[in-house]
């Protein structure tokens, strides 16, 4: 494929997802490249991602955290919003989070109605498809219901009070000069405000 092909297939792509439609002229091909790759791996739903843009446009938290401007370098200055990524390792955080925060309710009442009746009482094996519902489903819901579910990043910036989004990241700090290296790559080019707003963070 020439350069050509590859702007078109990346703009029908954008318009596919319904990218293109929401956030026209405020996305990065960069951001495209990511959700491309993404689904073609089968490892993300590009549809999530958009999902939290739109909700990011109509002022709406979801069941995530609030948006967060960066403070350290090297993505000082740029905002991140939390998406739910496919797979395991992004369930498995917040099931690790979950029972931190609240322990596993449905085990707790067990305990409570034991004592309660004066009773020793042991787990059977019927009660353990609830137990591990509670855990990952209910906990996962009483997440949402704080906005305090967590997952991986979509970077923006603001700029004239509009977003603009330029691509996604993992937590691991490990990543983000490498993140870094690709915004001033590719979206300071796309954006020049961006050029700026980097230099003064």
């Amino acid at each position: 494929m020439d350069e050509s092909e590859l702007a078109i297939d990346s703009l029908e792509f954008a318009r596919r997802i319904g990218l293109e439609q929401l956030v026209s002229g405020r996305y990065s091909t960069l951001l495209v490249a990511n959700l491309i790759g993404g689904a073609l791996s089968g490892v993300q739903n590009p549809a999530k991602i958009v999902r939290e843009i739109r909700q990011l446009e109509q002022g709406q938290l979801g069941g995530f955290k609030a948006p967060i401007q960066n403070r350290h370098p090297p993505l000082k200055g740029l905002w991140h919003k939390h998406y739910q990524q496919d797979g395991l390792g992004s369930l498995a955080l917040n099931v690790q989070k979950g029972l931190g925060r609240f322990g596993i309710p449905f085990f707790d009442e067990m305990i409570r109605e034991a004592e309660a009746a004066s009773e020793e009482r042991y787990l059977d094996a019927e009660d353990v498809p609830a137990l591990v519902d509670d855990i990952v489903r209910g906990n996962r819901q009483r997440l949402a219901s704080q906005q305090a579910l967590t997952g991986e990043w979509l970077i923006f910036a603001k700029h004239e009070g509009q977003n603009y989004y330029l691509t996604t990241a993992f937590h691991d700090a490990t990543t983000h000069d490498r993140v870094r290296q690709q915004i001033d790559a590719v979206c300071c080019v796309e954006f020049p405000f961006l050029v700026d707003l980097l230099a003064k963070a």
